[in-house]
């Protein structure tokens, strides 16, 4: 209540009245502005607990107040909160604080989060109200929320890398000896049979296993985006066997993929995420009901600039998306689901993931009908020479001495008797001190340094660095299954000059190699 000035009789000439009126009106202009300038919520309930009046930061957001309670106005509930600082306050005559957070819901329907302090009003040893405070920390309960998000997703991704790393040792020996006997069975003339076909199956299947590594290292940032030039219809096909084994039975998946709409740049890995993601944003659309996810994959009717796109289609028949939440759906953490139901992350991460391969995503949506997400990527026609050579399933021979360390037994057996069967000497440790050792007694003895980075004794920078103080000139390929610790700068400096990801095909492991020896013996004859 504010005192107003026409209401007090000022008559008289005493001096010392006068001053105390106008200290009195000065008390409530101060009073007035603190009130009307606090940015939170300040309510005055009298001592049967009704509000009798609140600041205008209260009225945005409860316009009928007067006469209701405490646990009316903040909790829209009908009984009293069992430990909030106003129960409190009352219970002891004392200023108190509730560390939790209370709900209200806004005009827009999104939950907001208030710390409350409650002061008793005492007046002649009476307690005659209590006034209370709140103010709004739902902006940084959602940046503590996030924090938390994200490291628990760090602690997830150090996971994942760790688990990847120890997969990747094991799938290399299973691909390699696979690799090896197909080759051995077709060079005696046993290619066609059952056993052939087997190993076929066999590597397949690792290679799948290898991809699934992939995503693990992609989810924990430990390796660099590989873009391929490449056909995505197989990727395409891939995503969706899986995608209906995960789906409930009550979802219907139609695919129409056209294999001949041209190739894009793209890493498979990622693009493999974009289409899974899409799809599991689709069947929450869908769940609880009979729907329909409709994914194609087809040539763009429109050009843009001259440049030819090719469009991935994935269309629901979903709840669909409010016209006003369109604009959000690709932002960090926003969901249009309960909250309890997702991240917030699969569409920024699949906005993310688009606008890096050169594309971009149109959004159609209507709400109780469905959703349509249009992916565009260009069309690429130009073949880079040297990236097909790496895919052209041709194995490059050669010959030289190989270093080959890694604290895996098995990886040095296997990866060795590969290297052997191209026409290489290899020699190999699972000890990098015992390599050091080896190669400081006749470091002019070998062509060629592989090495694994991970390893209990150095690492695979450490003993590069070591080897190229003894002699600078010696080629040197990193052999890994997990890069997470190391930079492009990192390996530059220790002098490595190429990388081979575990687990390596033949194919690739023969062109790494070539390439490194034949681009050292070139720098020689210059």
């Amino acid at each position: 209540m504010v005192i107003s000035e026409e209401k007090i009789d000022c008559r008289g000439d005493d001096e010392n009245q006068r001053r105390v009126i106008d200290a009195l009106f000065e008390c409530e202009a101060q009073k007035k502005a603190m009130i009307d300038g606090f940015p939170g919520i300040l309510v005055l309930f009298d001592r049967d607990m009704k509000a009798r009046w609140v600041n205008n930061h209260t009225l945005r957001f409860c316009t009928d107040f007067k006469g209701k309670k405490c646990y009316e106005i903040f909790c829209s509930k009908s009984d009293d909160c069992s430990s909030c600082a106003f129960v409190m306050s009352r219970a002891s005559g004392m200023i108190e604080k509730s560390t939790q957070l209370i709900g209200v819901f806004g005009d827009d329907g999104e939950e907001m989060f208030f710390d409350i302090t409650c002061s008793p009003v005492v007046r002649g040893g009476d307690v005659s109200g209590f006034v209370v405070i709140a103010q709004n920390v739902t902006e940084r309960r959602q940046l503590e929320k996030q924090l938390r998000h994200t490291q628990k997703m760090e602690a997830i991704g150090t996971l994942a890398g760790g688990v990847a790393h120890d997969f990747n040792n094991v799938l290399t020996p299973i691909m390699g000896y696979t690799e090896i006997i197909r080759l051995k069975m077709k060079m005696n003339g046993l290619a066609e049979g059952a056993v052939y076909d087997y190993l076929a199956e066999i590597l397949k299947a690792s290679k799948r296993a290898k991809t699934l590594v992939e995503q693990f290292l992609t989810f924990s940032r430990s390796i660099e985006k590989k873009e391929v030039l490449q056909h995505i219809h197989p990727i395409v096909k891939e995503a969706m066997k899986l995608m209906r084994v995960t789906m409930p039975s009550t979802i219907t998946i139609k695919e129409d993929v056209d294999e001949n709409c041209g190739r894009v740049l793209v890493d498979p890995v990622q693009i493999h995420q974009v289409l899974i993601n899409l799809c599991t944003n689709a069947a929450q659309a869908m769940a609880g009901r009979h729907g329909v996810l409709t994914v194609t994959l087809k040539p763009a009717t429109s050009r843009d600039n001259g440049v030819e796109w090719l469009e991935l289609n994935v269309t629901d028949t979903g709840c669909g998306i409010e016209k006003q939440m369109l604009d959000r759906i690709f932002e960090p953490y926003f969901t249009t689901r309960e909250k309890t139901s997702g991240t917030g992350m699969g569409l920024a991460v699949v906005h993310g993931i688009v606008n890096h391969q050169g594309g971009h995503i149109e959004v159609e949506s209507e709400l109780g009908k469905g959703s349509s997400f249009r992916v565009f990527f260009p069309i690429v026609k130009d073949v880079n020479m040297s990236e097909t050579a790496v895919f052209s399933g041709e194995l490059q021979h050669g010959d030289g001495t190989i270093l080959l360390v890694d604290d895996e037994e098995q990886v040095v057996q296997v990866t060795g008797e590969i290297l052997e069967n191209f026409g290489y000497t290899v020699v190999g440790k699972t000890s990098a001190a015992a390599a050091i050792e080896l190669f400081a007694a006749a470091p002019d003895s070998f062509d060629l340094l592989l090495t694994d980075l991970t390893m209990p004794e150095l690492t695979g920078l450490e003993l590069s660095e070591k080897v190229k103080t003894i002699r600078p000139d010696i080629p040197v390929i990193l052999f890994t299954g997990y890069s997470d610790q190391v930079s492009k700068d990192a390996a530059a400096a220790a002098g490595v000059d190429e990388y081979c990801m575990k687990p390596v095909s033949m194919n690739n492991l023969s062109f790494t190699v070539s390439k490194v020896l034949k681009s050292k013996k070139s720098s020689e004859c210059c």
